[in-house]
C-alpha cells in the first residue's frame, strides 16, 4: 500500500497502527522517507503478522524505534542544511571583515607607528566573535602586508598583534573576559619578570596597565547588557571600553614579541635605545588608542545597531 504525503496528511495516519483478529496481531507500520519528502514521493506500509501479543508488542516497540531514527534522519538532513548556510554566513562575514580590515592596513598611520586597520580589531572581534574575529584580522593583517609590506621585513610578524587584540575583544563580548584576562596578563607578567624591564622605564607602559585594568568593567559592562544591544546608549560604554582593551592587548603583543621574545635582536636594537623607544610608545599608544576607541563608538555602534535591529545578522556570530 502507498500512500502520497498529501494523503498521508489527510488520513493522519499514525507511525504506527495494529489490529488483531481471531487468528493473528497484526500491525501496519507506515516507514516515512529519511530525507524530506516532495509532493509525488511516497509513504510505503508494511503490515506483519504475529502468533502472540507478547512478540506483536515487541515488533511495536522496534517499529517505533525505526520511526524514530528516520525522524531523526530528516532533521539530521535540515541539520545539514542549516549548518551549510551557516558556514556559507561565516564565510561572508570574515571575507568582508578581512577585506575592510586590508583596505585600512594599505594606508598610512594618523599617528604612531601602528597601520591604521588597527581600528578593526575590536569590531572583527565583537560582530564575528573570538575566533573567526582572529581568523579576519589574522587574514586582514596578513592580505596588507603582502599588498604593502614594512619597511624592516621583520615587522611584518607584528601583524599577529592585530588578530590577537579582535580574539581578546570576542571574548569580552562573549563574556569569557577570563580568557582575555589571561592573555594578557601572561603576557604583562613575563614582561615585568624579563631582564631587560629593568632597563625600561616602566611608567612608559602607563596605558598598557590602564588597559589590563579595563578588562574588568568592560566584563560587568557586557554582562550587564543582555538583549539590549540595539540600544545606542547602553552600547556606547561596552564598545568604547572593548576598543580600548583591544588596541592595548595589541601592544602588549607587540611589547611581548620584541622582549620577551627577543626580535629587539633581529633588528638589531640596541640595549640602550629600548627605553627611549619606550618613552616615544608611552605618547604614540594612548593616541592610537584614543582614535581607535572613537572610530569603534562613532563607525561602530551605529553599525552594530543597525545589524542587530535589521535582523541580517545577531552578534557576536559565534561564541566560541
Amino acid at each position: 500500500m502507498l500512500l502520497t504525503e498529501k494523503a498521508a496528511r489527510a488520513k493522519k495516519l499514525e507511525p504506527i497502527q495494529w489490529k488483531s483478529n481471531p487468528e493473528a496481531l497484526e500491525i501496519s507500520y507506515n516507514r516515512f522517507p529519511c530525507t524530506p519528502a516532495v509532493e509525488d514521493e511516497a509513504f510505503e506500509t508494511i503490515s506483519l503478522s504475529f502468533s502472540s501479543i507478547e512478540t506483536a508488542q515487541a515488533a511495536i516497540i522496534l517499529c517505533r524505534l525505526a520511526t524514530l531514527g528516520q525522524t531523526v534522519s530528516a532533521l539530521g538532513w535540515q541539520e545539514a542544511v542549516t549548518l551549510g548556510n551557516r558556514r556559507s554566513l561565516y564565510t561572508t562575514v570574515v571575507a568582508t571583515l578581512a577585506a575592510v580590515h586590508i583596505v585600512l592596513s594599505l594606508g598610512p598611520p594618523l599617528v604612531g607607528f601602528r597601520r591604521l586597520s588597527i581600528v578593526m580589531e575590536p569590531l572583527e572581534g565583537i560582530i564575528a566573535g573570538p575566533y573567526l574575529g582572529f581568523l579576519a584580522a589574522l587574514i586582514g593583517a596578513t592580505g596588507g602586508r603582502l599588498i604593502r609590506p614594512e619597511g624592516l621585513w621583520i615587522e611584518n610578524f607584528f601583524g599577529i598583534a592585530e588578530a590577537v587584540g579582535a580574539l581578546g575583544a570576542g571574548f569580552l563580548i562573549t563574556r569569557k573576559w577570563y580568557l582575555t584576562v589571561g592573555i594578557y596578563g601572561v603576557q604583562l607578567l613575563a614582561f615585568l619578570m624579563h631582564p631587560l624591564a629593568r632597563e625600561i622605564p616602566l611608567w612608559t607602559l602607563w596605558d598598557t596597565y590602564l588597559g589590563f585594568l579595563a578588562i574588568f568593567p568592560a566584563g560587568y559592562l557586557v554582562r550587564k547588557l543582555g538583549d539590549a544591544k540595539s540600544r545606542a546608549h547602553r552600547l556606547i560604554p561596552v564598545v568604547g571600553l572593548t576598543s580600548f582593551v583591544a588596541v592595548e592587548l595589541d601592544v602588549m603583543v607587540r611589547i611581548f614579541m620584541l622582549i620577551v621574545g627577543g626580535l629587539y635582536q633581529v633588528y638589531p636594537i640596541p640595549v640602550d635605545a629600548l627605553p627611549w623607544i619606550f618613552i616615544a610608545g608611552a605618547v604614540q599608544t594612548p593616541l592610537e588608542a584614543a582614535y581607535s576607541v572613537a572610530c569603534a563608538v562613532v563607525v561602530g555602534v551605529p553599525a552594530l545597531v543597525a545589524l542587530e535591529r535589521s535582523g541580517v545578522l545577531s552578534w557576536p556570530l559565534t561564541r566560541s
